[in-house]
């Protein structure tokens, strides 16, 4: 049966290391994360295929202007095989309107990742923003 379970420390250390990347903005260090041929889905972009278009369509137009994000470790799960891990998590993020006025950013992700000898890295990730109520 397949299970989803709380997150395993390396996958909670993923997590980590890429929220504290898209709060430095610091898009070497993100991309140290993700496969090269990575395929996402996002809130900017609809579909990108490849590492560099992720970050040009999706991480250069949302990092610049999110502050804080950060995923809910509590309510996150994931299911872990031993090269493979799918990870649902929610998230939230101050983002930043035109003239800076904040206002409230959250939003819910799939990441499919696989384990390498370097680590985990993301094949596949889908971010999108919470429904409206």
């Amino acid at each position: 049966m397949w299970r989803m379970e709380p997150l395993p420390h390396d996958i909670e250390s993923w997590l980590k290391a890429f929220s504290r990347a898209v709060r430095d903005r610091n898009f070497a260090e993100g991309k140290n994360l993700f496969d090269g041929g990575v395929v996402s889905f996002g809130t900017v972009c609809f579909r990108v295929e490849g590492l560099d278009a992720l970050a040009a369509q999706q991480w250069c137009a949302v990092w610049p202007n999110t502050e804080g994000f950060e995923f809910d470790y509590p309510s996150a799960r994931a299911s872990v095989e031993t090269k493979q891990a799918v990870v649902v998590a929610e998230w939230s993020s101050t983002g930043l309107a035109r003239g800076g006025v904040p206002f409230q950013r959250r939003g819910r992700s799939t990441l499919v990742l696989r384990r390498e000898t370097s680590g985990w890295k993301a094949v596949h990730t889908h971010f999108s923003l919470a429904p409206a109520n």
